[in-house]
């Protein structure tokens, strides 16, 4: 049902530092066009600017000056647009979200003098920032842009309701806010819950038996000697959760899943039903403190991984 994810943090990391680094001049696949052909280049920031976050924030808020929204003749056409909004796209980590929340909405309203150039950006940004598959796909940038989507008069009101549902899904369980609880089944039975279950530390794994991605990460996990360690001395704890509800699926599979981890299955599918999490990759990931409150939203085992190296137990 689930798209499967692809783990991507570390090319992202890689893909950022060269954007950044060559500016517009990089291109992530050899059929992108060059920007410079398209007489489009990065605004300088000013002299009196002698701090280098002070120049990325100017380049940033002045990064379209000098692209044509009105020519969609080629450089809509032969990567030479995409090529350019990607590396835009790479300078979202350096910048404030205040500067994102303001940055976008001024990108998108310059766009929208010409509907197909739009468009075009619509597509990019929905695939850039929300398919599960792209390397730098996240909720946190994307929700201005759904926020600016659900208003436009360039978005069709059909769009507009497919937005609105997203907007709401992106902006619950964010990092730093409760998660949202649900109730599960496990195998001896009983009933628990997410706020019953008591952990220092939790990966909540939500994922579909069978899928490829979800047994790679269930073996990564096992053989993991620092992580089997953690789970072994009580501060870390596994809840890998099937939320479609199959019983038959789930108690055929259950042999798969690691012993130490807590395995259960929302058998009223009420995290499906009542769009609780956004589960649209298998598996989907967070990781969640003593407090259920959220640490990693939707990460993978690079992004786990790079967290533990941060703490000490």
């Amino acid at each position: 049902m689930y798209a499967n994810r692809i783990f991507l943090s570390s090319l992202f990391l890689c893909i950022v530092s060269l954007l950044l680094s060559c500016q517009s001049s990089t291109n992530l696949n050899s059929d992108k066009g060059n920007p410079s052909e398209s007489g489009f280049h990065l605004p300088e920031a000013p002299a009196v600017l002698t701090d280098p976050q002070d120049k990325l924030n100017y380049v940033f808020e002045h990064y379209w000056d000098h692209f044509n929204f009105s020519d969609t003749s080629t450089q809509f056409n032969n990567g030479t647009a995409e090529q350019i909004l990607v590396d835009y796209l790479a300078m979202f980590p350096q910048v404030s979200i205040d500067k994102l929340e303001t940055g976008i909405p001024q990108f998108l309203d310059q766009a929208k003098i010409e509907p197909t150039g739009f468009a075009f950006f619509q597509q990019k940004l929905d695939s850039y920032l929300y398919d599960p598959n792209s390397p730098i796909r996240n909720d946190l940038y994307y929700e201005p842009v759904l926020t600016y989507f659900t208003s436009s008069d360039r978005v069709s009101a059909a769009d507009k309701e497919k937005y609105k549902v997203l907007l709401d899904l992106v902006k619950r369980n964010k990092e730093g806010t409760r998660a949202t609880d649900f109730s599960f089944l496990l195998g001896d039975g009983s009933t628990s819950s997410l706020y019953q279950t008591d952990a220092a530390l939790l990966l909540l794994m939500f994922y579909e038996p069978g899928c490829s991605n979800c047994e790679e990460t269930f073996a990564a996990l096992k053989a993991h000697a620092g992580i089997q360690d953690l789970i072994s001395h009580k501060h870390l704890q596994v809840l890998a959760v099937y939320p479609d509800g199959n019983m038959d699926i789930w108690k055929n599979y259950r042999n798969q899943v690691p012993a130490n981890f807590i395995n259960a299955i929302d058998e009223k599918q009420a995290v499906l039903s009542q769009g609780l999490y956004d589960l649209k990759a298998s598996p989907t990931i967070y990781l969640l403190d003593k407090d259920k409150k959220v640490i990693l939203k939707d990460t993978d085992l690079n992004g786990f991984g790079e967290y533990l190296s941060t703490v000490s137990f």
